[in-house]
């Protein structure tokens, strides 16, 4: 039979395995939700679980011409609190003093890789579900010709109409005009935003007017996942969230929104902590928390306000 690599004690004990210098971690999205939101100042320990902010309405009558003899006319505006809820956030991966003893490589920084990940989507996802819960819904019905709105009485992740096309640039227009019709003020001063998966967003892109990120913007002012701006809206293309196959096509969903749309408390900000090793330093582990909420600005049933249209399908 002679020497063998495939056998070990006849030659494969002859070559040492060899461990690539190369760590690699599956593919990641961007946070893309969170950048939007407006954050309301740190609550600090011992303040409630709850952070409350005041809406201000317009006057309930307008004024107008005076007459010389007449009283000045008096009105009065409508003030509404909304609240955020704090809550706990965090995950953590324990691991033994004896892999990090014999580990070739760093265990500490492996483990904390994955978890900032985790990290950006678990956030992330929790800022896009007070998005998509807007009370404002869109369907996109007939390629280029039709589109129907939605007004919904609660919060919903989804309208009752079916979309049969994907959104193109008839649609994206109607929901600017919508915005505007709703006096909603844009994100930046200029633009709205859009935020779209993958699939809702190529019918725009596929548009003679579109406007790559890289051609018309300062890179250092471009939000994150910025792709593009066409009729005064910013384009974000998002791979975390959002459903690339609404109602079973491949239409996919978007949002669509001015400022103020989505605000958020911080009672203890995202962060790295390492466990205080245990088991006379055999038990070890590294995690993140942070004590966080999100809610939406504006509500339609209760404020007659909404800042964000949610394209979607059921």
């Amino acid at each position: 039979m002679g020497q063998l690599w495939v056998t070990n004690s006849l030659g494969g004990f002859l070559g040492n395995r060899k461990l690539s210098r190369t760590i690699r971690h599956a593919a990641q999205p961007i946070e893309k939700f969170r950048q939007f939101c407006q954050i309301k100042e740190a609550l600090g320990k011992n303040k409630n679980d709850l952070v409350f902010f005041d809406k201000i309405s317009n006057v309930a009558t307008a004024g107008g011409t005076l007459v010389e003899t007449s009283t000045m006319p008096e009105t009065q505006v409508t003030i509404q609190t909304g609240t955020v809820k704090v809550t706990e956030y965090g995950l953590s991966i324990p691991y033994s003093g004896k892999l990090e003893a014999l580990a070739e490589f760093d265990v500490d920084n492996i483990i904390t890789v994955a978890l900032r990940n985790d990290q950006a989507k678990v956030l992330d996802s929790a800022v896009a579900g007070k998005f998509v819960l807007s009370q404002l819904k869109y369907a996109c019905l007939t390629a280029s010709s039709a589109g129907s709105f939605q007004t919904l009485t609660a919060d919903a992740t989804a309208g009752t109409t079916t979309s049969g096309c994907n959104f193109d640039m008839y649609h994206l227009k109607e929901c600017v005009d919508k915005l505007k019709t709703l006096n909603v003020p844009k994100y930046d001063g200029e633009n709205y935003i859009c935020i779209a998966s993958v699939n809702a967003l190529r019918g725009i892109k596929n548009h003679s007017d579109w406007t790559d990120a890289a051609k018309y913007g300062d890179p250092e002012r471009l939000f994150s996942g910025e792709v593009g701006r066409i009729e005064s809206v910013r384009c974000v293309e998002e791979t975390n969230f959002l459903s690339n196959a609404r109602g079973g096509s491949t239409y996919g969903e978007a949002v669509m929104f001015g400022r103020d749309a989505v605000v958020e408390a911080v009672a203890l900000s995202e962060e790295i902590r390492a466990k205080i090793p245990t088991d006379y330093g055999r038990s070890r582990g590294i995690g993140w928390y942070g004590i966080l909420g999100f809610a939406k600005m504006w509500d339609y049933t209760g404020d007659s306000e909404c800042h964000i249209i949610h394209i979607n399908s059921v």
